[in-house]
């Protein structure tokens, strides 16, 4: 018997890897997110605009993870809005 991921894998679905809080890293004021290079940026002057770079989401990395753009864009929104109340 197949398991869901060998089920989905043969069904030619897409399996992605989990986000994590601990991917991402705040540098020169923008957020990045190391394993997919992706970076969000937000622009200056407005409350709720950011400049996004996709990087390499949605691609299979070298090593062989695949990040969904919504999954990593939500953690990304999470943190940047914890980021603010603090500040």
């Amino acid at each position: 018997m197949m398991s869901l991921h060998e089920s989905k894998a043969a069904e030619g679905q897409a399996m992605y890897t989990k986000v994590m809080r601990d991917q991402f890293e705040v540098k020169d004021g923008a957020m990045i997110h190391k394993p997919t290079g992706a970076e969000f940026t937000p622009v200056t002057g407005t409350l709720d605009s950011i400049l996004i770079w996709t990087g390499d989401i949605g691609g299979i990395l070298p090593t062989g993870e695949r990040y969904r753009y919504a999954d990593v864009f939500a953690v990304m929104k999470t943190i940047w809005q914890q980021h603010l109340q603090l500040a």
